[in-house]
C-alpha cells in the first residue's frame, strides 16, 4: 500500500514537471499621439497687437493698424465675422476682430498729381480671408480725410480736428475698400496692393 503511494507520489511530481511554466503576456500600451489643434479663433486672437509699416522715404506716411478683441454689442448695426468667448464672469459672448487703422489716400488714389496726399484714422473690422489671409474692411467718407498726419492716442476725425488738423483740399475722394493681408506669422502682415504699387510689410510692435 505504501509502494502504491509512492508511486502515485512520484507520478503525481513528474506530470508537474513536465508542465510548460506560463509565459507571461506582454501588453502592448497603444500610444497615442497629442495633436495641437489651433482653430480660426486662437489665430485670430494672435493678432491682436499693433502692426507698423514705415515708409523710410517719407516717415510722414507710415501707416498703423491697431487690432484689438471687442464684445460684438459695442459695435452699432454689427455684421461680420464672430466667435464665442467666455468673459471674466465666466458668460458666453460674441467677439469680434476690431481695430483702428492710421492711413492716407495714396492706398486708394492711383494717380495722385499736383497735390499731397490725404490723411485719415479709421475705425476697422477685420475678418479671416481664404489663401492665410486677413480682410480689413475700411469705410470712410471724403469728409473724414485730413491734410496733416494722425497719430495716437487721437482715434477719430473729430479728435484730430479738434487737435487743429483740416480737412483735406481735395472732396470728392471716398473710402470704402477692403484691404487684404496677407499672413506670414502673427508678427508680419503684408499688405497687397490692387493699385500696382507695391505690397507694404506691416511688422508688430509693443
Amino acid at each position: 500500500m505504501k509502494k502504491i503511494k509512492i508511486v502515485f507520489c512520484l507520478l503525481f511530481l513528474f506530470l508537474i514537471g513536465c508542465k510548460e511554466p506560463k509565459k507571461e503576456q506582454k501588453v502592448e500600451t497603444p500610444v497615442i499621439e497629442s495633436k495641437v489643434v489651433v482653430d480660426q479663433n486662437d489665430n485670430l486672437n494672435n493678432f491682436i497687437g499693433k502692426y507698423e509699416y514705415k515708409n523710410t522715404d517719407t516717415p510722414d506716411e507710415n501707416l498703423l493698424l491697431i487690432l484689438k478683441k471687442v464684445d460684438i454689442k459695442t459695435i452699432p448695426n454689427f455684421e461680420g465675422y464672430s466667435w464665442e468667448e467666455k468673459n471674466e464672469k465666466g458668460e458666453n459672448i460674441e467677439v469680434a476682430l476690431s481695430g483702428i487703422f492710421y492711413g492716407n489716400t495714396d492706398l486708394f488714389d492711383e494717380s495722385r498729381e499736383g497735390y499731397k496726399p490725404g490723411f485719415f484714422v479709421g475705425t476697422v473690422q477685420s475678418e479671416p480671408s481664404e489663401n492665410n489671409a486677413l480682410k480689413v474692411n475700411i469705410n470712410l467718407a471724403s469728409s473724414d480725410i485730413l491734410e496733416n498726419p494722425i497719430y495716437p492716442p487721437i482715434q477719430s476725425t473729430q479728435e484730430a480736428l479738434k487737435s487743429g488738423n483740416k480737412k483735406w483740399e481735395v472732396t470728392e475722394l471716398e473710402i470704402s475698400r477692403e484691404l487684404i493681408f496677407e499672413i506670414k506669422d502673427s508678427t508680419e502682415l503684408i499688405l497687397k496692393s490692387d493699385l500696382g504699387s507695391d505690397d507694404k510689410i506691416f511688422k508688430k510692435i509693443k
